[in-house]
């Protein structure tokens, strides 16, 4: 495989030259995209920006890390604090007084009536 440089006119009688060869296929003409080449100024577009990408990504990562260091220092002092405030009075009691109870009786003041009187109708009592 070549790659072939320079102008571009004569490039183009190069490869009119060699039209012959071209059409019964000994030589092939294959575009640099196509081979999986990329020009060199797209590699330096393509470095370009994934250099910024890490850059931004490393500022990122060292903010990052400063929050971090001071959350920790924070902690830190806040565990301080804890241990001083650990020694609290026992007096405190979990009881409550129950003052305001209302007491509700379990006997139902309703009275049923049963009644099981059959009527028996006058014409059947005859009978």
């Amino acid at each position: 495989m070549y790659l072939l440089n320079g102008d571009e006119k004569a490039l183009k009688s190069v490869i009119k030259e060699q039209r012959i060869r071209i059409g019964r296929g000994l030589i092939t003409i294959t575009p640099v995209s196509e081979a999986g080449l990329v020009p060199e100024e797209d590699v330096k577009k393509t470095f370009e920006s994934q250099q910024k990408i890490i850059d931004n990504l490393s500022a990122k990562n060292e903010n990052l890390q400063k929050e971090n260091e001071e959350l920790k220092a924070k902690i830190a002092e806040l565990e301080t604090h804890l241990d001083d405030n650990k020694d609290v009075e026992d007096a405190d009691s979990k009881e409550v007084e129950q003052t305001d109870t209302k007491e509700v009786s379990a006997e139902d003041e309703k009275a049923t009536v049963v009644q099981d009187e059959k009527k028996v109708s006058a014409t059947k009592s005859k009978k």
